[in-house]
């Protein structure tokens, strides 16, 4: 099982379009469009697509024609009447399968933050976009910890998104039997950070898993697109595998 997250960074208006379309082609085709369309080409198409801070415009123009039209279930419907949120899309194993999803605000948020959640065939897959910003360590720390502990209620559980974790502040707090995917494959060096602007650098997406095997961890979009000689998102995607037979 393949699953994708990503900060889209869509409250950076600049290139927005350009940026998201780029973005949506990488994330369904596992390479960008002109990779993709070179002979003998094959796509790596996840299962599973987490993104963050998806706006209105972007989720109509690109993120929702793109995913229906590969044959995902997305959720929301239709955008939430935050001004920026979560999208969770899942390819269904059987036409008429029911999908449970909901969203429940954080109680610790000044910025409006919440989990999104959505139950299918016994798997539960989450994602958030935590306090941002150092004033909002103490939120942040209380939404993992909130996450977690729902992510231990049931069966096997994904939590994919960005958690503005620092490692100082990921360290105090107690994970019990979540297990951290990155950490799990060996901590490669070459997919440890996810987040870069001009003067810092943080592994702020994190993908965290109960009763479930992890076998791959990597990052991906490091590359800028030609055409506005800039990277899709500010964050780079995450792709990670599962091997749900065990």
């Amino acid at each position: 099982m393949k699953l994708i997250s990503w900060n889209l960074n869509g409250l950076e208006d600049r290139n927005l379009d350009v940026r998201t379309e780029a973005a949506m082609f990488q994330i369904l085709l596992g390479a960008p469009i002109e990779e993709a369309v070179v002979e003998g080409f094959k796509p790596n198409s996840p299962d599973i697509i987490v993104l963050q801070e998806v706006v209105e415009r972007s989720y109509h123009a690109h993120v929702l024609p793109h995913l229906k039209a590969a044959g995902f279930s997305v959720f929301p419907k239709e955008p939430s009447e935050r001004s920026y949120f979560e999208v969770i899309a899942v390819r269904k194993t059987e036409p008429n399968q029911e999908i449970d999803a909901s969203y429940e605000s954080f109680e610790y948020s000044e910025q409006g933050r919440g989990l999104t959640t959505l139950k299918l065939n016994g798997l539960t897959v989450m994602t958030a976009h935590l306090e941002s910003m150092k004033p909002g360590k103490h939120m942040r720390i209380e939404q993992a910890k909130f996450i977690l502990e729902e992510m231990q209620k049931g069966g096997p559980c994904i939590f994919a998104g960005d958690t503005n974790l620092r490692k100082e502040e990921w360290e105090i707090i107690d994970k019990n039997e979540i297990q951290d995917a990155w950490t799990i494959v060996g901590s490669p060096e070459a997919h440890r950070i996810t987040w870069q602007s001009e003067s810092a650098k943080s592994r702020f997406d994190r993908v965290w898993t109960h009763q479930l095997t992890t076998t791959k961890f990597e990052t991906f979009a490091k590359k800028n697109i030609a055409t506005i000689n800039e990277r899709p998102s500010d964050h780079l995607g995450l792709r990670i595998e599962f091997d749900i037979n065990k």
